[in-house]
């Protein structure tokens, strides 16, 4: 019995969510029977053809994840068409652990929902009820939603009573990609099969901690007290470097044990044609080219990407960056440009302490703030990717999150050491067959770094290292640790918020003023 998505129809998006779970996967090229894959993703672009072979697969045992449009054409039923802004669980939902699914797209909604609900109240998904019916349809085709490049100014939850926004990726990559993670962990289990896939971490570690700084405008003591924090701390920091103003400074809180640099921009703009963000870059890349560092990463002022600055980035040699508005709060992934891959998106959370302070956030709020971001990201198996900018000081509530890291136990990496360390994970995703209570890999790296995740149909789970041969009744079981839930107040995140209009309206002002001055 092989353990393989197949993909059915328009494979792109679905490749990029797939690598990003960990699970082998394949296009479906001919014969489509159980036994070759235990689960079949399909997109919104199958044919006549394609759906009769999905029929028969359904027919005989198969287990299948597609958008309610599909699950009413293989059903042969009719579906309701809807605007919808975004999904939520609803109580005693089996999706518990999902945020809000942002979607803000017409999507297909079956006439017998029984999960999810979208921002009128009503169901949106449906996940098959019987032992035989081995379909979950969700309202919309995730791997179309995953490569959608939109973007928009959120609010992100706090327990206070100012909510902080940001402008970052309109859809909700993060929730769909945990959406579809649970979608395929439901299906193998109802068909009595170990749910596998590979780890999100290095060594089996529940998290990774890297701290971006954006080097924007500070001045000269203050990049100092930021590095000698870092230093104390035994941090190693990814910087950023705003190189109009710091290509001087660099050596001066730089040279510090393990850091990492980074280009952050020569100007402070990210444009939307290519040949304006190549200059940009190549303008910052000739002034920081004397300093003795390699520049891997990348991260656009204001977090701003689009399709041809993802060009740029590739083009002018990075092996990742860095943008909330192409993805945040979710694992790394490769964007799909023009057909091709880009550099590695390593998304981050994209609130900082500027955020919260804007806001008139004291010390104390802030450290709220960030102990739920951090509380949910370990549950949820979420990378914390923190950014700061050495003008926003509050170096109290940095210092906090050092010590918690710690606390928690999670490992802390430059950037460029998990992009790295990502490219190898995605490089060994083994070939997986289950029979008689053994699950055998095949071409899995021997790489010790490199774990694998089980799960079984009676709620108990695994994280262990990859081998060839893995026999489940020697496995170390554990039950599923503690979930996460959204708090009654959850929602009012999607309510608006006042502060938007107001705090850009006051920016607006200040700008304009100091552009008369000048």
């Amino acid at each position: 019995m092989n353990l393989k998505i197949g993909i059915l129809g328009g494979h792109g998006g679905w490749q990029l969510l797939l690598q990003q779970i960990g699970v082998p996967h394949a296009v479906v090229s001919g014969s489509m029977l159980p036994e070759e894959y235990s689960a079949v993703v399909v997109s919104d672009t199958v044919d006549d053809r394609e759906s009769e072979m999905l029929r028969q697969y359904l027919g005989l045992g198969g287990a299948v994840l597609c958008s309610v449009k599909v699950y009413a054409r293989i059903r042969q039923i009719t579906a309701q068409r809807a605007f919808i802004d975004y999904l939520y669980p609803g109580q005693n939902s089996m999706f518990h652990s999902l945020g809000i699914v942002d979607i803000y797209a017409k999507c297909e909604l079956a006439w017998n929902a029984n999960e999810l609900k979208t921002n009128r109240g009503s169901f949106a998904a449906r996940v098959g009820t019987q032992i035989d019916d081995l379909v979950i349809a969700v309202p919309f085709d995730p791997a179309a939603m995953v490569i959608d490049s939109r973007a928009a100014v959120k609010s992100f939850y706090s327990p206070e009573h100012r909510l902080p926004f940001e402008t970052v990726s309109k859809v909700s990559k993060g929730e769909i990609r945990a959406l579809v993670l649970r979608c395929l962990e439901i299906l193998h289990h109802r068909r009595g099969l170990p749910f596998v896939h590979l780890w999100s971490f290095p060594n089996g570690a529940r998290s990774v901690f890297c701290l971006r700084i954006d080097t924007d405008n500070g001045t000269e003591d203050q990049l100092k007290d930021l590095s000698q924090l870092v230093k104390r701390n035994g941090i190693a920091a990814t910087w950023f470097v705003d190189a109009k103003n710091h290509a001087d400074k660099i050596k001066s809180f730089a040279e510090l044990h393990e850091q990492e640099l980074g280009v952050h921009c020569f100007d402070h703009v990210s444009f939307p044609d290519y040949d304006a963000n190549v200059e940009n870059i190549h303008k910052a890349q000739a002034s920081l080219r004397n300093t003795g560092f390699r520049f891997m990463g990348f991260a656009a002022p204001f977090g701003t990407w689009n399709t041809n600055l993802g060009r740029a980035i590739v083009d002018c040699g990075f092996e990742y960056s860095s943008e909330f508005s192409y993805d945040y709060d979710n694992l790394p992934s490769f964007p799909l440009i023009q057909g091709r891959n880009g550099a590695l998106q390593v998304p981050i959370h994209p609130i900082c302490i500027g955020s919260l302070k804007r806001h008139s956030y004291s010390n104390d709020q802030m450290i709220r703030y960030f102990a739920g971001v951090v509380e949910r990201k370990i549950v949820v198996h979420e990378p914390i990717v923190i950014y700061h900018h050495p003008r926003d000081m509050h170096l109290e509530v940095l210092d906090w999150l050092f010590q918690e890291m710690r606390y928690e136990k999670v490992p802390m990496k430059t950037m460029a050491e998990y992009a790295s360390w990502w490219k190898l994970r995605s490089e060994s995703i083994p070939e997986m067959q289950y029979a008689n209570g053994k699950l055998h890999l095949q071409g899995a790296r021997a790489d010790k770094s490199i774990s694998l995740s089980m799960s079984r149909p009676d709620g108990r789970e695994a994280i262990l290292p990859v081998s060839e041969e893995i026999v489940m009744e020697s496995v170390r079981w554990e039950s599923k640790s503690t979930a996460w839930t959204m708090t009654d107040d959850y929602l009012r995140a999607r309510r608006f918020n006042y502060r938007i209009p107001l705090v850009r309206g006051v920016n607006a002002a200040v700008k304009l003023l100091r552009t008369k001055k000048a």
